[in-house]
């Protein structure tokens, strides 16, 4: 056995898990958080690649109590069709309120013969290390081990990871990406900054209780690049279409002219959660920038006075996953929302929108449904 300790900006665990899956016959991967930058870089070592693309199979299992969203999901959705019938990925989902899926560990065969990687790290770019320069560096410490194992021992743990496989899928606990409960979870992830804490985190002046940095950025330190709140009129379309308009579409839902699909729930304004919707962003060939939102039809499209139109309220949580709401000309609220809008263009074809921050929402909607918008943790977890 082979103990190594990683530092911040250094690859470690990720050249030796790539170098354990040298020559594989099969393996699988267990991993309490996942995100998309930890999926792609690992799905891109040469010997994972090479793995899967030689027809040797690979089962990876993640958890979903946190970190792990839509985004990643969709991604693990995006390897399943790149590799079909040879990869295989189950989410770990369990109704435990007061525990958490947490193990980290891998395993790659060779005949009889048996390689484990059991460590700490995570699915994600700082658990798997990064290669960094910067000052200070990126990056997790880590510590993991190495085992090489054969004979009676190797048949030994392979029979107990296949026992555990079985135990959890009779068990129900090992669910497709597809389940309602598993994107429910994803979104709920989704909507978490994490707080970047100095090392003399700030105090509070009446109080002295500890408080988090302003700087809270999601997983992996993704930048959305716009605000993360778009406020819009809707123009009457078909029922359930919700015309966004171009800019929108590309900048703020990540429509770049090639169809992809994203997660979109609706939030009432009661603050009650719809399901979760998988959403094909697409442009149609008479060029309409268009969402299917089922929400809309539940509401009759009335017009307000000076032509006003319902505003759809849309909150970026991820790279992929968004959550909305509509709000009718009828609303209490509606005119303090209709504000952020500001004066109506001189051709009334043209839709009001602005982007904007949760902040600067909630400034101006005091009564905003919660759930909208994104909430702040401090952990180093990511």
């Amino acid at each position: 056995m082979t103990l190594v300790f990683q530092q911040p900006g250094t690859e470690k665990l990720l050249e030796a898990i790539d170098g354990a899956a040298l020559d594989a016959s099969s393996g699988g991967g267990v991993f309490a958080f996942a995100s998309k930058g930890g999926i792609d870089t690992f799905f891109a070592r040469p010997n994972i690649s090479a793995m899967l693309s030689n027809q040797r199979p690979f089962h990876l299992i993640v958890g979903i109590d946190a970190i792990t969203n839509a985004d990643a999901l969709l991604c693990l959705s995006e390897k399943l069709v790149q590799f079909p019938g040879v990869l295989t990925v189950d989410v770990f989902y369990h109704a435990h309120p007061n525990s958490i899926f947490h193990p980290k560990f891998l395993w790659f065969r060779q005949g009889s013969d048996l390689r484990l990687v059991t460590g700490s790290g995570n699915l994600t770019l700082r658990g798997l290390g990064q290669i960094s320069t910067s000052n200070p560096p990126s990056g997790n410490w880590e510590a993991f081990s190495v085992q090489s194992l054969i004979g009676a021992s190797a048949a030994t743990t392979n029979q107990r990871i296949d026992d555990w496989l079985t135990e959890q899928r009779n068990a129900s606990k090992l669910c497709s990406l597809e389940d309602q409960r598993v994107r429910d979870r994803a979104m709920s992830n989704g909507r978490v900054r994490f707080l970047s804490v100095p090392a003399a985190i700030q105090q509070s002046a009446p109080t002295g209780v500890p408080t988090p940095a302003a700087n809270a950025v999601p997983v992996d330190g993704i930048e959305f690049g716009t605000p993360e709140v778009l406020v819009r009129e809707i123009p009457k379309n078909r029922s359930g279409q919700a015309d966004v308009g171009r800019g929108a579409l590309m900048e703020f839902f990540g429509y770049a002219g090639v169809a992809k699909n994203v997660y979109i729930q609706h939030v009432s304004l009661d603050n009650s959660l719809g399901s979760v919707d998988s959403i094909r962003l697409f442009v149609n060939e008479s060029d309409n920038y268009r969402l299917e939102l089922s929400a809309i039809t539940e509401l009759a499209y009335v017009i307000g006075e000076n032509d006003n139109r319902m505003i759809l309220v849309a909150t970026k949580l991820d790279r992929r996953s968004f959550r909305c709401t509509i709000l009718p000309v009828t609303n209490p609220d509606y005119n303090n929302v209709v504000a952020l809008l500001g004066p109506l263009s001189p051709s009334r074809r043209l839709m009001r929108e602005v982007r904007i921050s949760p902040e600067e929402l909630l400034a101006a909607w005091a009564n905003v449904p919660t759930n909208l918008l994104p909430v702040d943790l401090l952990t180093p977890e990511p």
